[in-house]
């Protein structure tokens, strides 16, 4: 679902790389690569890395951090 959003919003903004202004294509082209970038690099292979480092500390502030049983 995150992956689809992020390609449906990325293609709405290289829309912009259409126009025949110079500053409207930039911004489209760097928005779009931006999204697109987040979308494949960060949120599928950064967050989850980041997770599996962190292990239990990602809850830290929240009660689940607190299991009954201990681990």
């Amino acid at each position: 679902m995150i992956t689809s959003a992020g390609l449906v919003l990325a293609a709405t903004f290289a829309v912009l790389a259409t126009l025949p202004l110079v500053m409207m294509v930039e911004l489209g082209f760097l928005v779009a690569f931006g999204v697109l970038l987040d979308t494949f690099l960060v949120r599928s292979i950064v967050v989850p890395a980041i997770a599996l480092l962190a292990g239990r500390r990602i809850w830290w502030p929240g009660r689940l951090a607190r299991h009954p049983d201990g681990y």
